[in-house]
């Protein structure tokens, strides 16, 4: 695990994806207004003869995005800043000749939104200057009586040509900003779903960790091999049943596989004694779930699952440790766990004694239920094993 882990290639970063996402959409973009512009570059050749200075800077500057188009290679700042200058020259070029009535004030309102989205958020407001600065400037000149000598004079309100014109442009400037958010939403629900499998690989990663931990601890006590292995498997399975939410069963395995974590804090002397514990004794190792809490509660991953290997041993009546919980005040995660960590423990062999038949142990639950055990719990738990017995049998 740990040499895949660390032979695979590194996740690239926020900053590194929305290059890569600006870069492909500058091509795109430019390539879109190469297309949807070219209608308006025709129209103004074809009917524009009143209008050569118009129709030559048009020109001039739909080349020079066709030329920044084809530049695939050059960096896409340089490209989306060459984008948004000859938007402004035409939006320029537009309201001295129209004014208002043109398509330059569509520029002025499109280019800040392309600059931030397709720049970055320097340029756009950049872009946001420019163009309050641009209409404030022709603001001026109009109110002064200077632009009317710009103005064309063959214009008028019923110029078809005109129509067509900032009909077109308008049309351009729309599908650029819809390819555009289109493209965003693409790439934000490519983000959000590389995102999901990032964390969703973390989470196998952390559990795949604490499985080495829970085998790191049976290691120690091979009495216990698979122990942590089968009463997580059951204790979730159960909990499908006992009103455990579905977002708490992967708190549920992973407290379950921690469940005698804090027995690392508990000499060997101790743990692996064949007999009976001295009271001195009997008291270390219960303190195994207050060093499980103490080493898990510093882990914000952990803090949902602490419930199990901090209260597991907890009982219904208020006579378990280490708080002396009492009935719903004992976490339903810990109540759950407990019945089939006790199962688990009565039907594998001990040292000190051999293992219960399946039925005595299923008994002792029985009768424990309301004393040491959440009655409801016990109810499940005993329908359950009815029908999967061979599931929840252990290994010997």
């Amino acid at each position: 695990m740990a040499a895949s882990i660390s032979d695979s290639t590194p996740t690239p970063n926020v900053e590194h994806i929305l290059r890569g996402w600006r870069s492909k959409s500058v091509g795109i973009v430019l390539w879109v207004i190469t297309i949807a512009a070219l209608p308006t570059v025709l129209s103004g050749v074809v009917f524009g003869a009143s209008r050569d200075k118009v129709t030559i800077v048009m020109l001039i500057v739909y080349l020079a995005i066709v030329a920044v188009a084809c530049a695939r290679h050059a960096d896409y700042r340089l490209r989306g800043s060459t984008l948004i200058v000859a938007g402004f020259v035409m939006a320029a070029n537009s309201l001295t000749r129209f004014g208002l009535e043109g398509s330059g004030r569509g520029y002025l309102i499109v280019l800040p939104i392309i600059a931030f989205i397709l720049v970055g958020v320097r340029a756009g407001w950049v872009a946001t200057g420019v163009s309050m600065l641009t209409y404030a400037v022709f603001s001026f000149l109009a109110n002064n009586g200077m632009l009317a000598q710009w103005l064309d004079p063959a214009y008028n309100r019923l110029d078809m040509v005109m129509w067509a014109t900032t009909g077109l442009t308008t049309v351009m400037l729309l599908i650029t900003v819809v390819a555009l958010f289109m493209s965003m939403y693409r790439f934000l629900l490519s983000a959000l779903k590389s995102e999901r499998a990032a964390s969703a690989e973390l989470l196998q990663t952390y559990d795949a960790t604490l499985e080495g931990w829970a085998h790191a601890l049976e290691l120690r006590d091979l009495e216990t091999a698979g122990h942590c292995r089968r009463v997580s498997d059951v204790a979730t399975r159960l909990a499908g049943v006992t009103g455990v939410p579905h977002s708490g069963l992967h708190d549920l395995y992973r407290g379950s596989l921690l469940h005698d974590v804090g027995k690392i804090g508990v000499p060997d002397r101790i743990l692996l004694k064949p007999g009976k514990l001295t009271d001195d004794e009997l008291q270390r190792m219960q303190a195994h779930t207050t060093y499980a809490y103490e080493l898990l509660v510093h882990i914000p991953f952990l803090l949902k699952a602490l419930d199990i290997p901090y209260c597991h041993h907890e009982k219904w009546d208020g006579t378990g440790y280490p708080r002396g919980l009492k009935g719903e005040q004992i976490p339903l995660l810990a109540r759950v766990f407990s019945v089939v960590d006790v199962y688990d423990a009565l039907t594998s062999e001990r040292c000190y004694r051999p293992a219960w038949p399946r039925e005595k142990a299923l008994e002792y639950i029985r009768q424990h239920a309301g004393s040491e055990f959440d009655p409801l719990v016990v109810e499940a738990f005993l329908d359950m094993a009815g029908r999967e017995s061979p599931r929840m049998q252990p290994a010997h």
